[in-house]
């Protein structure tokens, strides 16, 4: 009995009552059972294109094939396989390769047919322009409601209400944003900001979007007994956004084959007065020239450490920062937990390391390393020489075994001749053939 695996996919563009999951699979069902198929698992993707390639429903159905444990793969039509035609043909053919059949049921085609090929050929083409064309449509729209503005997501300090679909202000958020710049304007650092918003308890961006959309879409910083909490990086978003003076600024950057690109300035699209003013623009400038005056400048990409980038925290998986301190007049270096650093004690404990500690480290490994590698030397030496000298008396051993193997060959022989001989049956001859 054909084993097979039922998929599944629908994605926004499709129409919702032909193509819907139940309708896909209710098809693939009935194919299977009229056909003796043993349905041995099924999955779906839901809301997923087709031109991309990483989705859930699809790594079941090929952890399946590698367990070999499905022969055949049964969609409703091919599109639902997928639609970029490069990547389709590829999971065509890993399926091939594991003895595994793709079974097209309302286009009836077959990849097991060589008959079928060249119509999953055109297929194939005809899905892929059909995926690309949509795309640029969608672009294409999108761009002409970015030049409308549009929002989809409004920044923290702003909820849209569902109902009219207009931006306001939420109370909680745009208070503390007020009282980051305040903050920030009465001298604190971006690190100090975020530890009084954490002891106050403020509710974080991440946090707030959980609690709106039931679930985590944005990535957060929490604690280690699982609490979100402000850091440096997100009252910097917060200093540096323009929108809480009013102006919504859209097509930032552009996207073309899964590669985000960003755009001059000259090309974003502004639009004034949009959202409700939570910071005057002279407050929000001010802010930026006082960030402009303290950011340090860059060194070209180039690390001045030798171990940045190399030490992590075991605790909570920061990377360590080099810090220069002055003791005693003297400078030096030591590496700091990059959480403890930028969140405090809420976020991580304090870990630090001197670089000469690490040196002094580096160097005892290199030479442990250096005294082994002599060791092994002076140990294949002596190896080297007990080998030499004892390769005359193994020749002469291995030469007096192979003269043994002869002569046990020719024994051998002698014995076989005889057993033959003495097998074979004495026929007489014919006085006939005695007189001619």
């Amino acid at each position: 009995m054909m084993r097979a695996w039922i998929y599944a996919r629908l994605s926004n563009d499709d129409d919702q009552e032909m193509n819907s999951l139940l309708n896909q699979q209710e098809i693939c069902r009935t194919f299977a059972k009229q056909n003796s198929y043993l349905v041995i698992g099924e999955s779906f993707d839901d809301n997923v294109s087709g031109m991309t390639f990483s989705r859930r429903g699809l790594d079941k159905l090929t952890t399946a094939v590698n367990a070999d444990k499905i022969d055949a793969v049964l969609v409703k039509d091919l599109s639902r396989l997928g639609r970029h035609r490069t990547q389709t043909a590829l999971l065509i053919d890993f399926l091939r390769e594991h003895g595994v059949r793709v079974v097209s049921i309302t286009e009836g085609l077959d990849t097991s047919s060589e008959e079928d090929d060249l119509v999953i050929g055109v297929r194939s083409l005809m899905n892929d322009y059909y995926a690309r064309d949509i795309g640029n449509k969608i672009r294409a729209g999108y761009r002409q409601k970015q030049r409308e503005g549009i929002v989809i997501t409004p920044p923290f300090g702003y909820q849209k209400d569902r109902n009219t679909n207009t931006i306001e202000l939420h109370p909680e958020a745009s208070e503390t944003v007020r009282a980051v710049y305040s903050l920030y304007l009465q001298g604190y650092g971006q690190k100090e900001i975020a530890r009084k918003l954490n002891a106050l308890g403020r509710k974080t961006p991440a946090q707030l979007r959980a609690e709106q959309c039931g679930r985590e879409v944005c990535a957060s910083s929490k604690t280690r007994d699982g609490r979100y909490v402000w850091t440096y990086a997100s009252v910097k978003n917060i200093l540096v956004e323009e929108a809480y003076t009013g102006v919504l600024i859209n097509h930032r950057s552009e996207t073309n084959g899964g590669k985000a690109k960003r755009l001059d300035q000259t090309e974003w699209y502004r639009h004034e007065n949009f959202f409700p003013v939570i910071i005057e623009h002279g407050i929000w400038e001010k802010v930026q020239q006082k960030l402009k005056a303290q950011a340090r400048p860059s060194n070209g990409n180039k690390a001045k450490h030798r171990y940045v980038g190399l030490i992590l925290c075991k605790e909570c998986g920061s990377p360590f920062v080099p810090m220069i301190r002055y003791w005693n007049g003297k400078r030096r270096v030591e590496y700091v937990c990059k959480g403890y650093h930028r969140n405090g004690k809420s976020y991580c404990s304090s870990h630090r390391i001197h670089e000469e500690a690490l040196d002094a480290a580096v160097q005892e490994f290199v030479q442990t390393m250096r005294d082994r590698m002599a060791e092994a030397q002076k140990e294949l030496k002596r190896k080297q020489k007990m080998w030499a000298l004892r390769k005359p008396v193994l020749d002469a051993q291995i030469f007096a075994l192979q003269e043994r193997i002869q002569e046990f060959e020719q024994e051998i022989d002698g014995i076989v001749m005889e057993k033959m001989s003495a097998s074979m049956p004495v026929r007489s001859i014919s006085p006939r053939f005695l007189s001619e």
